[in-house]
């Protein structure tokens, strides 16, 4: 894992703004679940390609350590998907600078993954995927999504 100097933004907006939108994303999902806030030191396991891939799959794990339990594949890949050479860890700042379309997601609990495609976004849990509220963050998130793409 590359060891990057975190670049602390003298700003409390940006923190309150992504802890308001990881909580957002939670309080989206029914049934309800509660929100899992990792330290941006935590690692991250993520696909070779994860700074281009639009189509992704975070799927997050029990917190071991330093580890996050999150692990990003790029669904483009199916077949490097099965290559442990096509993955590494980072940093979940790292990935956040790489990808902050990611961040709104990273206190999705253990358990869940998070599927992002062109137009939908879905969290999927053991039973299959999780209903999200009327009206919620990520209910509007996706409504957005669907009007650009049409």
């Amino acid at each position: 894992m590359k060891v990057v100097p975190v670049q602390f933004i003298d700003s409390v907006t940006h923190t309150l703004l992504h802890l308001r939108t990881q909580k957002d994303v939670v309080e989206s999902l029914v049934p309800q679940v509660d929100p899992d806030f990792p330290s941006l030191v935590h690692s991250v396991v993520v696909h070779a390609n994860y700074k281009a891939a639009r189509r992704v799959l975070l799927t997050r794990g029990a917190v071991e350590g330093a580890d996050s339990g999150w692990w990003l594949t790029d669904l483009d890949d199916t077949e490097g998907a099965q290559d442990p050479t096509r993955f590494s860890r980072t940093s979940l700042y790292q990935l956040g600078v790489d990808r902050p379309d990611l961040i709104k997601f990273f206190a999705v609990p253990a358990g869940l993954q998070v599927a992002i495609e062109d137009t939908y976004i879905g969290v999927i849990g053991a039973e299959g995927e999780l209903k999200q509220a009327p009206g919620s963050y990520l209910s509007e998130l996706n409504r957005i999504r669907r009007d650009t793409v049409t």
